[in-house]
């Protein structure tokens, strides 16, 4: 049986048919299904019920609950199938939400809560389920639990832009019901219904099997945390990896526990070998098992081949991965999933098998696993729970991880459809490309190609593989599928083409909720905003027309659809891509380009009635993006109330920043502020410092006012201060917390450099030049593995290389920016024989600007035609008037 296929409304339907509950529906959706009267939950918020169950309990567990649910008149829902339910189980499942199969909505007072409470617990007593984290235990052991929470909630956009249940506060304000992974109700509820009043305990530091105490998380998940600790007997460092019970549980009766206790059987079958960690024990506490295996002192391939991307004998590593695979077919086992995530390079080189969990005999039953880019075929066609692949499926997982080494990306590629072409033509192609100033890849991309065909007989095996690889003179990738490394101007006419043609496919006008259908998040968020929704399209298609494409009637569909329902919203947020700052600046280009007065009249009365003053600083949310949008209204206009409106935005920054004693700058989100970003402090251009110095630095050109531009230079200088510099490139984490370095427009080098090079060009202060050419040279290092998007993505890193040819003079970084095109065109997909680039994910495709095509289009016309940077004043998008661009000082080191 695979659980893709098993529905449970038919469990739910017969236990209604059963009562006498007139009016009463079964209302199925995607995920869940609601079992309530016609006109639905009327409570906006109280006490829940929360009933857990793995899939070979959940039947069981839905018709019990079922009829006690019905017998008391509460309405509730249930996860629609078995696959919804190994869903909630699951280690990627959102830690706050996992193990809710069914939710109950009591509502008659807190004696009906009590009695369902104890009847639901009665009649699940024994069964299996996962803990619920968000919730507290209704009695240990049972699979009922509970929280205080929204039923219907007050639905309306939360600060961040998401249209969230709320819950009504006493005072008759709204806050939203925040879901953690662990118990918290709201300070102000009742007392909990169950349990007398606990007093709260300083933590202690976690000691596990009175042996190892626990130093560091090295990562969370709904099945089990991953932890670094100190093994107190012997003062070595072990990596501790926990397993709760029932949770990733499948149709075969096992769950992580299961999975733990085979993964330390593999450990001790190598140990020895020294191709893996040494396992160092299993135990169980409180009903959770421990794994303990030797903790290595190497990185993970993933980062170290972004580590050294100048430094690897690529060969050799090449030549382990083999033997490694080599050592886990030879005991007669499939390893299921060999990617860079399971490897770790040690620092004399070497690599290991990490994760040994998913390693199998062919044939054996399993539940179907895989990392997407690097399952075979066959695994990912699989039925689950189904027979183990054949071990020639870990050589299409070699082959990818190849791909991987040579190129520093993940051989992700969007699913044509209906499918056109083969995996080996689209990842020959793509090494093609990269293959050009890549010897690795050059040299690897023939047996990487065989390796990834689909064909499981079809790949070679590893002796033919190493010989292939031990050959002295490797045979480069044949000329036949080498592409050149620059774009064409067939091939830019075409991707803009094709991806215009089908965003007026995928158009769906008239009384929808979305003129244009989204992800799972982007569906949350307001439909006319430009992340997400139809005003970033808009931006896009007016463009377009600018560029002499015939988008006309599209802008005028677009632009009616969004003025229709521009006064629905009652809330109006704030910022440019996620509040209505954005919404009203499409509108007005759109405006223009139509000559349509009533249209500009909608676009400057949103305007207006947009807040400049407000807790969050930043672009995407807040006061930032507000004044940028007020700054191009007064362009466009010349209404001296706008430059008013600016300059509030811009006092409102000035008051927020936050100096410390070693002269940088900050403007963090306040701490108390309703969000989920609270007391987060970026430095990147959606969310930081980058932003909010631009607008400011747009202030001081405009009104030469000292105070504007002197934090405006020290925001300049606390970014200077905060550059990882690398060979050339220039680097910034996130924010104060550190991290992983970006590039991106959103929290990285690309933000952060549209920004230095505007205050470059404003105060000829050279070092804010060669930053942002450094910057430069780190988008461009990351243009083959980098995500697709304009947010985070190559289609933002482009307009930041446009933005550094245009205010230097420097045409080397518009070649650049082709460069990043390519990558785009070599991870296009074919949709009905349309050429159009996925969203950020690399797996679908969708219109969004900030996430999707419709930004990747912004970035590609600009390439091709020219014009300003989107979402930025004209100011701030051309010289100052009395200085000729000049060239910045020149990127060193390696690109």
């Amino acid at each position: 049986m695979n659980a893709d296929d098993v529905l449970l409304t038919d469990c739910a339907a017969a236990a209604l048919a059963r009562c006498d509950l007139p009016g009463w529906q079964l209302k199925p959706g995607d995920f869940w299904c609601y079992v309530e009267p016609a006109a639905g939950r009327s409570q906006v918020q109280g006490w829940k019920l929360h009933v857990s169950a793995t899939p070979l309990s959940a039947p069981v567990v839905l018709a019990r609950s079922a009829e006690v649910l019905l017998r008391h008149g509460c309405p509730f829902k249930f996860a629609i199938g078995l696959s919804q339910v190994e869903e909630l189980g699951h280690r990627l499942c959102d830690r706050a939400g996992g193990g809710k199969f069914i939710t109950a909505y009591p509502g008659r007072g807190l004696d009906d809560l009590r009695v369902l409470a104890e009847e639901l617990h009665r009649a699940t007593e024994g069964l299996p389920g996962p803990g619920v984290l968000s919730d507290r235990r209704y009695q240990p052991g049972s699979l009922v639990y509970y929280r205080y929470g929204g039923f219907t909630g007050v639905r309306m956009l939360s600060n961040d832009g998401v249209y969230e249940a709320m819950l009504v506060h006493p005072d008759g304000g709204l806050v939203l019901d925040r879901r953690k992974a662990w118990y918290s109700p709201p300070a102000w509820v009742p007392r909990d219904p169950f349990a007398p009043a606990v007093s709260k305990r300083a933590p202690k530091p976690v000691l596990l099997a009175e042996r190892y105490l626990v130093r560091e998380v090295i990562r969370h998940s709904f099945n089990g945390g991953v932890f670094r600790a100190v093994d107190q007997e012997t003062g070595t460092e072990v990596i501790v990896k926990q397993a709760r019970p029932h949770t990733g549980a499948a149709l075969t009766g096992e769950d992580v526990r299961d999975r733990r206790r085979h993964e330390m059987a593999m450990l001790e079958l190598f140990d020895g070998s020294g191709a893996t960690p040494r396992p160092l024990g299993v135990f169980e506490q409180q009903g959770e098992v421990f794994l303990v295996q030797e903790s290595l002192p190497g990185t993970v391939l993933r980062q170290w081949v972004r580590d050294n991307p100048d430094d690897i004998a690529w060969r050799q590593i090449a030549l382990e991965l083999v033997g490694l695979l080599d050592l886990v077919h030879g005991q007669g086992l499939v390893a299921r999933d060999f990617t860079p995530n399971n490897i770790m390079v040690m620092p004399d080189g070497g690599p290991r098998l990490i994760d040994l969990e998913l390693l199998a005999e062919p044939g054996t039953c399993v539940v179907r696993s895989y990392t997407p880019a690097y399952g075979a075929p066959e695994q990912i066609q699989g039925s689950s729970p189904g027979p183990a692949p054949q071990q020639s499926a870990d050589l299409f997982g070699l082959g990818a991880t190849l791909f991987y080494l040579a190129s520093g990306a993940d051989p992700l590629l969007c699913a044509d459809e209906p499918r056109t072409r083969e995996t080996g033509e689209r990842v020959g192609s793509w090494l093609g490309r990269v293959g050009q100033e890549n010897e690795a890849a050059r040299r690897l991309a023939p047996i990487i190609i065989a390796l990834m065909h689909e064909d499981p007989d079809r790949r070679p095996h590893l002796g033919a593989v190493r010989a292939y690889l031990a050959h002295e003179d490797l045979k480069p990738l044949p000329v036949n599928v080498t592409a050149c490394a620059e774009i064409g101007g067939d091939e830019l006419d075409r991707l803009i083409a094709d991806g215009f043609g089908y965003l007026l496919d995928m158009m769906r006008p008239g009384d929808t909720p979305r003129l244009w259908p989204s992800g799972d998040f982007g569906t949350t968020t307001d439909p006319l905003n430009v992340q997400h929704g139809a005003a970033g399209v808009l931006c896009v298609l007016t463009r377009g027309c600018q560029a002499d494409v015939e988008l006309t009637g599209a802008v005028a569909a677009t632009a009616g659809w969004i003025a229709q329902r521009v006064h629905h919203e009652p809330r109006i947020l704030p910022g440019l891509h996620f509040g209505r700052s954005g919404t009203a600046w499409a509108l007005l280009e759109a405006a223009t380009l139509l000559g349509d007065e009533d249209l500009e009249r909608t676009a400057t009365d949103l305007a207006m009635q947009v807040p400049v003053r407000w807790p969050n600083p930043d672009v995407c949310h807040g006061v930032a993006g507000a004044g940028l949008a007020q700054l191009r209204f007064w362009e466009a206009t010349g209404d001296e109330e706008f430059l008013a409106r600016a300059r509030a935005a811009a006092d409102t920054l000035v008051a927020a920043a936050r100096r410390r004693d070693d002269g940088t700058i900050r403007w963090p989100i306040p701490r108390d502020f309703e969000s989920t970003m609270a007391g987060v402090s970026h430095y990147g251009f959606a969310h930081g410092i980058a932003g909010v110095g631009t607008f400011l630095l747009a202030m001081a050109i405009l009104t030469a006012e000292d105070g504007y531009l002197d934090l405006a230079t020290a925001a300049a200088d606390t970014l200077s201060a905060a550059a990882e510099r690398d060979r050339g490139a220039a680097y910034w984490p996130s924010g104060d917390g550190g991290g992983a370095r970006k590039t991106n427009w959103c929290s990285g080098s690309s933000g952060v450099g549209t920004f230095l090079a505007r205050m470059w060009q404003h105060s000829r202060d050279d070092r804010y030049g060669r930053l942002a050419a450094e910057a430069g040279v780190a988008v461009r290092r990351t243009r083959w593995h980098a995500g697709l998007s304009q947010c985070h993505g190559l289609s933002g890193d482009g307009d930041f290389l446009l933005d550094l040819a245009g205010l230097t003079g420097n045409d080397q970084y518009r070649d650049w920016a082709a460069e990043l095109a390519v990558s785009l065109r070599v991870r296009a997909a074919l949709r009905d024989g349309r050429l159009v680039v996925p969203d950020e994910t690399g797996a679908a495709v969708y219109a969004d600007f900030g996430t999707g095509l419709s930004g990747a289009l912004s970035f590609l016309l600009r390439l091709r035609s020219g014009g300003r940077r989107p979402w930025l004043p004209h100011l701030l998008t051309t010289a100052c008037p009395d200085r000729a661009p000049r060239q910045a000082a020149q990127p060193s080191g390696s690109a």
